[in-house]
């Protein structure tokens, strides 16, 4: 036997391939997490349910919706301010550890613990889960020596990202369709799991080789005259109006569950399911517009989901209601085709979401001509984020003067505005002919190689 060939057999790995295992697993197991703790399914239905506010809800979901946004306004600002970031990614690490065990330990014994007591013991768990997250964004594996091999190392975050998700979302159905575990013991064991799946995830993320190069790198800040600079541009203007009006738009999206919980009778097992329908749209979102933008150009894939978004809110206003009628108990011996119906419901605005890193982001960023505006340009994007993530706490205003059926009424009549807006949009712009253009923009002529020589006319 060589001894060389049992010596590289048994090779230590290198710090390229053990940077690219922690990314992956770093990856699957954070969309573990986010597929089992959804803020606007299973803690949405969990606070309800346990008799906990609108306002509840509205927390948990606006601290959700804009953490990592609001991290990459605020990081910049906060590591200027620092001379060494690892004791701020330190200590933003411990408090989303203890936060996670939190979450861990609520999700355990959450038969035993009072429904009041367990709403918002909750609530607070996810507030410094997701604020400690916000800070802990600048610190990710995919900035590290993994993606020395981008295009692999990316298609294998993909790719395993996308498999975790699916199997999240299947473990949550089963769980919740559980009867003999009843409720909230099995919505407890998911909450536990999601918990366990986050503290793995950090773990990977923490302990994943970076060069000191990388772990001291500061993003940069975007200075106020660069911000006025961007918002100079027409263009750009248009489509952040368009952009708040999105965001608008989703002020009923953490109600909807309460809504089909409400006036669809939904079973528990249901929310397992919708938990199902959101992982797999958001999948199929990121196939679906990545090819859509590459054939019909990004105006459209955000005109496309501007049109999905409408007619997801008109679907679940009027599921209930064809549910209820005399027509549907005249073909239908059982409600489970309407409960599904409502289930789809949550597949069309899952698809319509995942447009804005696709299509949004690169429409934004396209619309720069100078690279040095880039920084500004994402920090008016993520702030407008953060602005449109407190909708929340408007739908449960309206619901509090109101009804929740005012609140899709009005989320309907945003989602038309917003549709309508997107026409300010401009598209791809026209290219001119050669010979239409002035001659210092018509560049240099570049030969033909083996071009055949022109033959002489016979007269």
């Amino acid at each position: 036997m060589n001894p060389g060939a049992i010596q590289q057999h048994l090779r230590a790995p290198t710090g390229e391939e053990l940077a690219r295992l922690h990314s992956i697993a770093y990856v699957a197991l954070q969309r573990l997490a986010d597929a089992l703790l959804q803020p606007m399914t299973l803690l949405a239905a969990v606070v309800w349910l346990l008799n906990g506010s609108f306002e509840d809800v509205a927390v948990i979901t606006v601290v959700a919706s804009s953490s990592y946004a609001f991290g990459s306004v605020i990081m910049p600002y906060v590591l200027s301010f620092v001379d060494d970031i690892r004791l701020v990614l330190l200590g933003a690490s411990s408090v989303r550890a203890a936060a996670a065990a939190m979450i861990v330990v609520l999700g355990w014994r959450a038969r035993s613990i009072e429904p009041g007591d367990f709403v918002s013991l909750l609530v607070i768990a996810i507030l410094f889960y997701q604020v400690s997250s916000a800070i802990n964004v600048s610190r990710n594996p995919r900035s590290t020596i993994a993606d020395e091999d981008a295009p692999t190392s990316l298609t294998s975050r993909q790719v395993a990202g996308a498999s975790a998700a699916i199997i999240g979302g299947l473990a949550a159905w089963q769980t919740l369709s559980n009867n003999d575990l009843g409720f909230p013991a099995n919505a407890g064991w998911i909450i536990a799991l999601g918990g366990m799946a986050a503290i793995a995830s950090l773990w990977f993320q923490v302990t994943a080789p970076v060069r000191r190069v990388d772990l001291l790198y500061k993003p940069p800040v975007a200075t106020r005259l660069e911000v006025i600079r961007v918002l100079q541009q027409p263009a750009m203007r248009r489509y952040l109006y368009v952009r708040l009006l999105f965001g608008l738009a989703t002020l009923a999206d953490p109600f909807l569950i309460i809504f089909g919980l409400m006036h669809m009778d939904l079973d528990i097992g249901y929310v397992g399911a919708i938990m199902l329908v959101i992982v797999l749209a958001q999948v199929t979102g990121g196939v679906v517009w990545t090819f859509f933008r590459e054939y019909r150009g990004t105006r459209r894939s955000i005109q496309l989901a501007a049109l999905l978004r409408l007619a997801g809110i008109a679907l679940a206003i009027g599921v209930p209601f064809i549910a209820d009628s005399g027509w549907y108990a005249d073909r239908f011996d059982s409600p489970a085709v309407g409960s599904w119906a409502f289930v789809s419901v949550f597949f069309v605005l899952g698809v319509a979401q995942g447009t804005y890193i696709r299509n949004e982001q690169p429409y934004a960023l396209r619309r720069m001509q100078d690279i040095s505006l880039y920084p500004a340009t994402s920090l008016l994007l993520n702030g407008t984020l953060v602005i449109t993530a407190f909708a929340a706490f408007l739908g449960a205003a309206i619901i509090r003067a109101s009804s929740i059926e005012t609140l899709l009424l009005v989320a309907a009549g945003l989602a038309l505005i917003a549709l309508m807006s997107t026409t300010a949009l401009h598209g791809r712009r026209r290219r001119l002919r050669r010979r239409f253009l002035e001659p210092e923009l018509r560049g240099r002529r570049k030969p033909i190689r083996r071009r055949p020589k022109r033959r002489k006319r016979r007269r």
